[in-house]
């Protein structure tokens, strides 16, 4: 969320929302039709596993196009902000999926989703006339001085401990409404507008800085304590399940992303394998699907073979097909330093690399 660029969102709004949402609905209808082919129930299986196929990895895209230095191009700038509309719509179909579960409730349903979107708007408006103008020129500024040895200043720490109150408040808050990711990516999404002119990422530094070592661990963690060990191997290594997951991920997860921008001109294959990437929150899906038991092991595992193609193949593909469309288009690129490793960084990485 603290990746999103309002002022880009200005500039390719229209068509990039459109390229989310049939980024988002394509998978969702093919894989839940699919799933149907296979003979299960459309709810709440073939709803599931649409949904857990619908989420795109802005953090690939975000990676490959800051290296390259190209996120300041319009193909560039909608690709970013389709893939934040897309993880947007993915979480409100995430919240609405898991208040499926049982009986029907118009509260649990409807309501509480709506509410959400709109927290999510009044929030948007907030990290745009709100934040800046309170963070900026009256909390921060009345901060204690830092001392001269200090390794992080008093406007830094202050400036952590806001975006973890508004974390731990908004998180709360859409718990009740449903999930509390929704109410991290609108945390994330206040402070996006924070950075004062000529200090731009200064805000994703101050929290990358104070929280990548945990959160390296975490997602480790989370992928071997959670994805990992409700994986059911037998059904995931039988024939079956290899099968139904390579045409769920050749078809529902990777074709219909890479189709999903017929009208963005030359760039529309760039911006196609772009949405192609998954990461954590399509796996969380799957694996709250079938702890919750909306489906059952084999379909977890068929699942979890589609979104290994979209995984393993999408950075490979993204990166030879954006470096062609650059070469052809005759594109200056000029890379990124927010997106370049500092020292600091990579002693981090030494320090961890020890530890492993």
């Amino acid at each position: 969320g603290m990746h999103f660029d309002f002022e880009k969102a200005r500039v390719v709004g229209p068509k990039a929302c459109v390229v989310a949402v049939c980024g988002t609905i394509l998978p969702l209808v093919s894989g839940a039709l699919l799933t149907m082919a296979y003979g299960y129930p459309f709810l709440p299986d073939a709803v599931a596993v649409g949904t857990a196929l619908a989420p795109t990895s802005v953090g690939i895209a975000l990676r490959l196009l800051g290296e390259v230095g190209v996120l300041q191009y319009d193909f560039g700038q909608a690709i970013i902000t389709a893939a934040f509309v897309d993880d947007i719509l993915s979480l409100v179909l995430f919240n609405i999926l898991f208040s499926l579960s049982g009986d029907f409730d118009a509260m649990n349903t409807v309501v509480k989703p709506i509410i959400g979107v709109v927290f999510m708007g009044v929030a948007m408006v907030m990290a745009v006339k709100f934040w800046p103008l309170a963070i900026n020129r009256y909390i921060l500024p009345r901060l204690p001085k830092t001392s001269d040895d200090a390794k992080v200043s008093r406007e830094d720490e202050g400036l952590f401990l806001i975006m973890m109150s508004l974390l731990i408040a908004y998180g709360t808050i859409t718990h009740f409404l449903g999930t509390h990711l929704w109410g991290c990516f609108i945390a994330g999404m206040s402070f996006a507008c924070l950075d004062a002119p000529g200090r731009k990422g200064h805000t994703h530094h101050v929290w990358v800085r104070q929280t990548k070592r945990m959160t390296s661990w975490m997602i480790r963690i989370f992928f071997a304590c959670t994805v990992a060990f409700s994986i059911p191997v037998q059904e995931l290594l039988s024939f079956e399940a290899f099968w139904k997951g390579s045409i769920m991920g050749i078809i529902p997860c990777i074709a219909t992303k890479v189709f999903c921008a017929p009208f963005m001109g030359s760039a529309r294959w760039v911006i196609g394998w772009a949405m192609v990437g998954r990461a954590e929150f399509a796996y969380l899906i799957a694996q709250m699907a079938v702890a919750a038991n909306m489906i059952d092991a084999l379909t977890f595992s068929i699942t979890i073979w589609a979104l290994l193609y979209a995984t393993v193949f999408a950075p490979f593909v993204f990166r030879t097909v954006l470096k062609r469309y650059i070469e052809r288009e005759g594109i200056e690129t000029t890379p990124d330093p927010n997106f370049a490793k500092s020292e600091e960084d990579e002693e981090d990485e030494s320090d961890q690399l020890a530890l492993v």
